[in-house]
């Protein structure tokens, strides 16, 4: 239970970073996307003084709206993945590259290859192993449009200091949040990463804030536009 919990840490760190590392292994690049089929690699780094086996997993996952990851079998029946390998060896403070090629019969999919890494040990002498995940995106053929999002919540519960934004995906298609923001009168910016969004999903986000007027616009930046929406007003509300 402890290991799932774990890896799911993991995975929801990887949805929205450029690297992931913990107790000095990292996977890089932790997220990548490719129209239709990939071809692609990414590295496993071993910074400790330890060498590291590492055992490579295909696995599957699901986000919900409130962004928590379920971990599932890998879908075969759907995505064909062949990686150059499955095990290996890292020597201390060394880099390993794998390399992968997929493609799905139905798009757009998802996936993650697990890197599960042991050896190293932790400064009480438990052994450790610890699992990161290189993130897959496969896209569609049409690029997810600025139409297809929309804002179906934008509250601020003074209580708490955070934003609630609510948004929605109402096309076939995926689209990824590479940048946002959250703004108060165009003067006070405080940005709160990147997130999947999936067909025809909704994906809810509470942003702490920390100025001194209420936010009241939204900005998320996608490959191909960029979507701007504000909350309406006390006078409209």
């Amino acid at each position: 239970m402890l290991m799932r919990s774990i890896r799911a840490a993991f995975v929801v760190a990887a949805l929205a970073a450029t690297a992931l590392s913990s107790h000095a292994q990292t996977v890089r690049p932790a997220v990548v996307e490719y129209a239709a089929q990939a071809k692609g690699k990414f590295d496993l780094v071993n910074e400790t003084l330890f060498p590291m086996t590492v055992v490579l997993e295909p696995r599957g996952f699901q986000v919900d709206e409130r962004g928590d990851l379920t971990d599932l079998p890998f879908d075969s029946t759907n995505v064909e993945l062949k990686l150059s390998t499955m095990s290996f060896r890292i020597p201390p403070l060394a880099t390993y590259t794998v390399h992968y090629e997929a493609k799905a019969r139905q798009l757009p999919a998802w996936f993650m290859v697990l890197g599960s890494m042991s050896g190293a040990r932790a400064s009480n002498g438990l052994n450790l192993r610890i699992e990161l995940p290189h993130v897959v995106y496969l896209l569609q053929k049409d690029a997810l449009k600025k139409d297809a999002v929309t804002l179906r919540g934008f509250s601020y519960d003074t209580a708490t200091r955070k934003a609630v934004l609510e948004f929605e995906n109402t096309s076939a298609s995926l689209g990824r949040v590479m940048g946002s923001e959250l703004s108060a009168d165009g003067k006070f910016g405080t940005p709160f990463g990147g997130f999947p969004l999936f067909p025809r999903s909704k994906r809810r986000v509470e942003v702490p804030w920390e100025g001194a007027a209420e936010p009241d616009k939204v900005m998320l930046r996608f490959a191909g536009f960029t979507f701007e929406e504000r909350r309406a007003s006390a006078s409209d509300r």
